[in-house]
């Protein structure tokens, strides 16, 4: 069990993080940015790649170098992803203060997708080595 705490927490924490600054938080409490470029988009991809990342890595070390692919990119990919949607579906019915946008579980997938891909081909190579 100690060792399931060790290798979940960050995830989680991350996850925890996500939800607050994507549910919880109003348009007003974000700073202004400058005009041009899709901020938010890059907010998105960026926290999504981050936690698909960390899960990814801590499910590699919770395997000890060796886990079973499926489930690597069952919990590195399609969790993360599926919990953008559902951070979506919760800004759409339940936080009157947020909007919810097919663009944002675009960039969602999208952040999950290239770190499943980067952290993959990253251990793949390292284990060739």
């Amino acid at each position: 069990m100690k060792i399931l705490l060790r290798y979940t927490f960050l995830p989680l924490f991350t996850g925890m993080l996500i939800f607050i600054a994507t549910c919880l938080l109003t348009p007003s409490q974000i700073p202004g940015m400058p005009e041009g470029i899709p901020w938010d988009k890059l907010v998105h991809f960026g926290m999504f790649f981050f936690l698909s990342a960390v899960s990814l890595v801590d499910y590699y070390r919770l395997h000890k170098r060796n886990p079973p692919a499926f489930r690597w990119v069952f919990w590195g990919f399609f969790v993360p992803v599926l919990y953008g949607g559902g951070i979506e579906l919760l800004q759409k019915y339940f936080f009157a203060s947020r909007s919810a946008e097919w663009g944002d579980w675009i960039a969602d997938i999208l952040g999950s997708l290239a770190a499943t891909l980067l952290i993959i081909v990253f251990f793949r190579n390292k284990n060739k080595g």
